[in-house]
């Protein structure tokens, strides 16, 4: 049965190929570009679950520059030139990049996938990390095993954090009573943006009121005790008429009104440094509906496939670039009315007006 995925499945196996055939990965800046910075690859660990039995294999460059496979056992299962692997990435970024289809098999690498030890697209993992790679940080000296999670620009833009009922934020409706026929009024438009401009030319407002999900609510606690009412400070700014849906621009925004009166000479890199924080951890572990204790999966940190097929890594122990990376690249996305209760008014049974926004965020490219 032939092997199928989507853009983003095969992007696993071209990074694999890829970093071992270059037996290396450069680390990158906000803007995806290479640095001279790099870390040599000392081996790479795949793990794979066939019919609940775990299937194991290392794969180790030498210095003959061939990539050495060992298998669970401890055995050599194959050697083979790492030049071999960097053609069969190339053969397969074309294929990538040529097929249109939502899934696709790619037979010519299925084939070669086969011969090292590769059966499925998808390494088995319990966490966020998609690949496990040993390498040499030649500033440290250390050699950690390392749990990376893969993001790549051949398909469709991944979320970062995804939208369920637990993500809705509550907002009550302020600046005067509102009637049930302004409430059925606002209700009738069908797109969010036009509904939220009849709400300001009406006269009214949002304030937040609070975070419905207790777990999530303290998960973002947890990250600093301001963080509820800062993302929903946020959030609103990707509704309103003028909106902006890029995090660093709501980001910019919010530190523009500066809503904690944060009185220190650099307001923005007060709200910078709040979204950077909860961008980090939702990379690298915290899920809205799991209580979140501050510990990381991907503790290595991101590797992101460029459009060019480059990868660049964006390693946790620099910490800050990891963080400008995920601040500059992301963006808020609506939620639709059908799913989660997004943006629709409704009368509590305090009789108040109350408005439901879903917290998504998304990669922009």
């Amino acid at each position: 049965m032939a092997i199928t995925g989507n853009k983003g499945e095969w992007s696993e196996i071209y990074t694999l190929f890829r970093l071992l055939g270059e037996g290396k990965v450069h680390a990158g800046d906000a803007n995806l570009n290479k640095l001279e910075l790099y870390y040599p690859i000392l081996n790479i660990i795949r793990e794979e679950l066939i019919r609940d039995e775990c299937k194991k294999y290392e794969y180790k460059p030498n210095p003959d520059k061939h990539i050495v496979i060992i298998d669970e056992d401890g055995e050599e299962y194959a050697r083979i030139p790492m030049d071999k692997f960097l053609s069969e990435s190339s053969s397969l970024f074309s294929a990538i990049r040529e097929n249109n289809q939502r899934s696709f098999s790619i037979p010519s690498t299925e084939c070669f996938m086969g011969k090292i030890g590769c059966s499925k697209l998808k390494a088995s993992s319990r966490d966020k990390s998609d690949i496990h790679i040993v390498i040499h940080d030649l500033r440290t000296g250390m050699t950690p095993l390392l749990g990376f999670s893969i993001k790549s620009q051949l398909g469709s833009a991944s979320t970062l954090l995804n939208a369920t009922e637990a993500t809705n934020i509550r907002y009550l409706v302020v600046g005067k009573e509102m009637s049930d026929a302004d409430l059925n009024e606002i209700n009738s438009i069908n797109d969010h943006l036009p509904r939220m401009k009849a709400l300001l030319d009406k006269g009214y407002t949002l304030k937040y009121s609070d975070i419905e999900h207790n777990t999530f609510k303290n998960n973002l606690l947890f990250l600093d005790t301001c963080m509820p009412e800062f993302i929903a400070a946020c959030l609103i700014c990707d509704s309103m008429p003028n909106s902006t849906s890029k995090i660093s621009g709501a980001v910019e925004v919010v530190a523009q009104d500066n809503p904690f009166h944060f009185s220190g000479r650099d307001v923005k890199a007060f709200y910078e440094h709040k979204m950077k924080v909860l961008l980090l951890d939702a990379a690298l572990g915290m899920t809205p509906s799991r209580e979140w204790k501050g510990k990381y999966d991907a503790n290595g940190g991101y590797l992101v496939v460029r459009h060019d097929g480059e990868i660049v890594c964006y390693h946790f122990y620099n910490r800050n670039d990891v963080e400008d990376y995920l601040y500059y690249n992301t963006r808020f996305e609506r939620g639709s009315r059908s799913r989660h209760h997004f943006g629709s008014l409704y009368r509590g049974e305090d009789g108040e007006v109350y408005i439901k926004l879903n917290l998504q965020i998304r990669f922009i490219k």
